[in-house]
């Protein structure tokens, strides 16, 4: 009976080591390798803005690559905006160069009105000096003493005029500085309204490019749902497109593989048989456990399991939908 009973033992711990034999043997892959299938996602267009649907260039069957004008549109509204921000940056700016102008003229006006003071005290101080010279002439044998005589009603005056001049020279600065800083208080109030209106700008030029639909990979056109003319609403779909190429693998892992598979972990995607075509992709997620489809395994009769890891990889490559690769 003990004899029977080990039997039973042994028989069942063969089949448990031929079950695990069968999954590594069929499924192709050791240490940090796997296998999986490369698949296409079909993906369609949409509209972030309501807007009116102004040219179509493609048609349903139509090869597209990556880059290609799909659909053009417009927005009345968005174009108003445009239009409406446009003019009220036009006018800041007139205002702000008129606004120069006249600061400009009026710091030349008062230029000129203290600069007729400041000549006419010049006048003075040179008529004086010239009579002071002129009496120092005359009188020789008093020239050096009324020269070096500071105190001399004559010094005395061309001293006050002098100092006259300086205040004039002052006042015209304080003058100046005055308009200039009420003029630079009105100037960056335009400038920062002009500034902010041009990024409302910019932001709705971006949105208008955005209107305008492109390819974002190489496809086959399969459905198009609106046409020329039509108002399609915010978040409708325009078309639908299938890649040329599998933009997605789907990946089976089996046993403790799936701790050397972490999520955004960069692995290398190659055709399963001849190793080319070789991609890198980023792990995205985890399925469920699931059977291995038959194209991974080479026997269908023993059927192994693994867990689904989704894997993103480029659109350009050369795989074709349900090929079968390796993962590393």
């Amino acid at each position: 009976m003990a004899k029977n009973m080990n039997w039973f033992y042994v028989l069942i711990a063969s089949m448990l080591v031929a079950m695990l034999f069968i999954s590594g043997r069929y499924f192709k892959g050791s240490g940090e390798s796997s296998v999986g299938i490369a698949q296409t996602a079909e993906y369609k267009v949409k509209i972030e803005k309501a807007a009116l649907v102004k040219a179509i260039h493609i048609v349903p069957g139509m090869e597209v690559k990556a880059g290609e004008l799909l659909v053009e549109l417009t927005s009345e509204e968005l174009e108003i905006d445009i239009t409406k921000l446009r003019n009220q940056i036009t006018i800041r700016k007139s205002e702000r160069a008129e606004k120069a102008k006249l600061v400009n003229a009026e710091i030349s006006y008062i230029k000129a009105q203290v600069g007729i003071d400041l000549e006419e005290l010049d006048a003075k101080i040179l008529e004086m000096e010239s009579e002071m010279k002129m009496n120092e002439g005359i009188t020789k044998e008093f020239s050096i003493e009324a020269s070096a005589d500071a105190s001399s009603p004559m010094a005395v005056r061309i001293r006050s005029l002098q100092q006259q001049k300086q205040k004039h020279i002052e006042a015209l600065n304080i003058k100046i500085e005055d308009v200039k800083q009420e003029s630079t208080t009105e100037l960056q109030l335009l400038e920062n309204q002009i500034n902010l209106w041009e990024s409302e700008l910019k932001l709705l030029e971006t949105q208008k490019s955005n209107l305008n639909k492109y390819a974002t990979a190489s496809g086959v056109v399969k459905n198009v749902y609106v046409k020329a003319g039509e108002q399609v609403e915010s978040f409708s779909s325009l078309l639908e497109i299938n890649p040329l190429h599998p933009t997605t693998v789907v990946a089976y892992l089996i046993g403790k593989k799936s701790t050397q598979f972490n999520i955004g972990k960069i692995v290398s995607v190659s055709s399963y048989d001849q190793l080319r075509n070789s991609v890198q992709g980023e792990i995205i997620g985890y399925g469920s456990v699931s059977k291995l489809p038959e194209i991974v395994q080479k026997s269908t009769a023993n059927q192994a399991f693994g867990q689904q890891v989704f894997i993103e990889i480029p659109a350009e490559n050369t795989f074709s939908n349900g090929e079968k690769v390796l993962i590393r």
